[in-house]
């Protein structure tokens, strides 16, 4: 099962809809508990934006579409922070190090992930952990620039 179909399955509440009609600008858009996807996006961009979608799904209240207040903007960057967070986990980061990734591209990549969610996961841990975690001996210092550097004990 692709990613994209594994967070369907985690909320079968929503119902998906592709919608050709879409304009290219916009991925996705959620109403009451339909998700409409944009089906002219990669198959990383479909992933990435259904978690977003979610995101807004467990976040947001209310039309946020015009992004004219502060309060919208802030419920916009919720919903990126919590669909990124589902994409990627400290654990996939150690996996990215462990699988030799040296670039934040490459760990995108490696996760299926677009740089854009990668870089909004790494610098919230960089707020939430204010810059260090340590998990299963690896060590894991988030910038807040949107990249990270990650260390392994060998103890």
């Amino acid at each position: 099962m692709q990613k994209d179909e594994e967070l369907m399955s985690e909320f079968p509440h929503l119902t998906y809809l592709y919608d050709s009609a879409m304009p290219d600008k916009q991925k996705g858009w959620i109403c009451d508990d339909v998700v409409y996807l944009n089906p002219r996006q990669s198959q990383t961009e479909l992933t990435c934006t259904i978690a977003e979608e979610i995101g807004h799904h467990l976040t947001s209240v209310g039309d946020i579409i015009e992004q004219d207040t502060i309060e919208k903007r802030k419920q916009e960057q919720r919903a990126r922070d919590v669909g990124a967070l589902m994409l990627v986990t400290p654990y996939d980061i150690i996996d990215c190090f462990d699988s030799g990734c040296q670039t934040i591209w490459e760990c995108a990549d490696h996760l299926s992930v677009t740089e854009a969610t990668f870089r909004t996961a790494i610098k919230w841990y960089a707020r939430k952990y204010d810059g260090v975690i340590t998990e299963d001996k690896h060590t894991i210092w988030f910038y807040k620039d949107g990249t990270m550097s990650v260390y392994k004990s060998l103890i």
